[in-house]
């Protein structure tokens, strides 16, 4: 991917980071509507762990290859443990005030999203990772912005503020992790797609799939969702 290319997708990751975020100011979407979005969202997740990312760093990390997906998913474990605020994607679950440690959870998570991309443009990973980032970002966004909404402390202004910090993290953070992994040799940047593979692992199976599976009225179409998002992630493995 050339430079040119490479920034065109950062622009389009802000942008639909800033629609998911801009949408809630004008109207709560429904729990039906959402949970489709997060289901497909979970399968694109999962399609690129398991047929793209792990298959491209395997022979380079060898037996080393479990240690950085296990780092990811414990760093996002641990952040939603203690840090961070779900944004309550099943749509029942009470209002959490967001404070500055949510919001270092939530922009330290972006920042991980952001050397994900960097470090995918080191290898053949580039365009993957920009679609599997941007696809989460949408309902992300919708979430944390939903939220803000629904707890009343916020003007649309403060709250669209906020999502802008938010939708500007990541290409921030994909700009600086492309110049300094540039100078680093592939093993370390296979160890940083690594532990984006465990990031979007947990973000997959421990946020987003619970909602595929507790919700049994559209369990049907949730699922289909899920399986287009992987069969997305199946075919593109033949054609990028």
């Amino acid at each position: 991917m050339d430079q040119s290319s490479f920034y065109l997708f950062l622009v389009f990751v802000f942008a639909i980071t800033m629609l998911g975020g801009w949408l809630p100011t004008i109207r709560i979407w429904s729990k039906k509507t959402f949970s489709s979005v997060i289901s497909f969202c979970a399968g694109i997740l999962l399609g690129a762990v398991f047929f793209h990312m792990l298959p491209e760093i395997a022979p380079v990390l060898g037996d080393h290859l479990g240690t950085p997906i296990m780092v990811g998913f414990l760093t996002i474990f641990l952040m939603e443990k203690f840090i961070m605020v779900h944004p309550c994607e099943e749509g029942e679950c009470d209002f959490h005030k967001v404070g500055m440690a949510a919001y270092f959870g939530i922009g330290f998570h972006s920042l991980l999203e952001g050397v994900a991309i960097g470090a995918g443009s080191m290898m053949n990973l580039s365009l993957i990772i920009f679609i599997a980032v941007a696809i989460h970002k949408f309902p992300a966004a919708l979430a944390l912005s939903g939220m803000l909404v629904k707890g009343g402390e916020y003007s649309k202004n403060k709250i669209l503020s906020s999502m802008f910090l938010f939708a500007l993290t990541t290409p921030i953070a994909a700009i600086i992790a492309t110049s300094v992994l540039h100078s680093m040799n592939e093993f370390y940047v296979s160890v940083a797609i690594g532990i984006s593979a465990g990031t979007f692992l947990f973000i997959s199976v421990g946020d987003l799939l619970p909602t595929v599976y507790e919700e049994h009225r559209g369990g049907f179409k949730n699922l289909l969702c899920l399986g287009i998002g992987i069969l997305m992630m199946v075919v593109t493995k033949g054609v990028l």
